[in-house]
């Protein structure tokens, strides 16, 4: 069920159950989201997902309103006790405390929140004021997605292959968002879901860019190694692509262990010299893939002793 954060349905929690068809979120896709893991009422890295927030709200030139502070009660809440690190402290402290509420009510499952521009007093694309509306759905599961809070899951081993849809470019600051305009991935998504019909054990679909580099999956980042060497690589996002939560936490936990990792381009040419790989994303956390098919069709084998081995997590 989806609710709102914006208005007073969010303190009697009534489900929204119809939409305004004059929505930016409709006509332009003005806005991002985030899904977050939720384990025993507590979000996954959500420190993770407050930077995602914060870079998303700067980037899209969005702020809250008075009405929007008011209606959180940012005053009950001990600021201090969430790691607000960031110079906006009010976007953080807010979603902090009205995801907070939501996750304790769910427990168990997923939550998605989509921020988008409000409604504007002028015609097509512009704005004139950075007010938004947030709405977030609850998705409970019948089982925890983990055993406890902030623990990376290792998925059972997969197939993946290389997909010919390509994904946009952006410019700077959009580069990195999970925006809502993402009809990239929609069509990749499609390319990978046709080849799924054929191969149930197919997870996702490495894609490239404009610019001929692969990037990532269709939804998840991905994490390759080379010629066997002991060095984790993961594509930069500097022209295309999602910097997600699960990728900012194993560079993290990388750059703690001093484990070896580099961002680097993916291309064509080094397909076939890729010998372990896996996809990640807050959610699911790591995949590992057994077999990659390259764009020649043909399926190559992978070394699934880094990711087992090697305590990534």
């Amino acid at each position: 069920m989806w609710y709102s954060l914006s208005d007073a349905q969010y303190a009697k929690q009534t489900p929204i159950t119809a939409i305004d068809i004059d929505s930016r979120v409709i006509a332009y896709g003005d806005g991002f989201f985030t899904t977050m893991a939720v384990v025993a009422g507590q979000i996954n890295w959500l420190s993770f997902h407050l930077d995602r927030i914060d870079e998303s709200v700067h980037a899209l030139q969005l702020n809250l309103t008075n009405a929007d502070l008011d209606a959180a009660n940012l005053d009950a809440f001990n600021l201090e006790s969430f790691n607000l690190e960031s110079p906006n402290h009010t976007i953080r402290a807010y979603f902090n405390s009205q995801l907070a509420n939501f996750a304790k009510t769910l427990n168990h499952g997923m939550l998605k929140l989509i921020v988008c521009r409000k409604n504007q007093p002028i015609k097509g694309y512009g704005f004139c004021n950075s007010e938004f509306d947030a709405f977030i759905k609850l998705m409970p599961t019948d089982k925890p997605l983990a055993q406890q809070a902030n623990q990376v899951i290792v998925q059972p081993a997969a197939s993946a292959i290389c997909l010919t849809q390509q994904i946009a470019c952006l410019p700077k600051p959009l580069v990195g968002l999970k925006l809502l305009n993402a009809q990239d991935k929609v069509m990749a998504s499609h390319e990978l879901w046709q080849h799924q019909t054929q191969d149930a054990q197919m997870i996702d679909g490495l894609v490239q860019d404009v610019m001929g580099h692969w990037v990532e999956g269709t939804f998840c980042n991905v994490f390759y190694q080379l010629n066997h060497e002991n060095v984790w690589y993961t594509p930069p996002i500097n022209r295309s692509g999602v910097k997600g939560v699960m990728r900012q936490v194993l560079l993290a936990k990388f750059a703690q262990s001093d484990r070896a990792h580099e961002e680097r381009y993916l291309a064509s040419e080094e397909l076939a010299n890729i010998t372990s790989l896996f996809f990640c994303n807050a959610v699911r956390g790591i995949l590992p893939i057994e077999a990659l098919m390259l764009p020649n069709r043909q399926s190559t084998a992978l070394d699934l002793t880094p990711i087992y081995t090697q305590k990534l997590t």
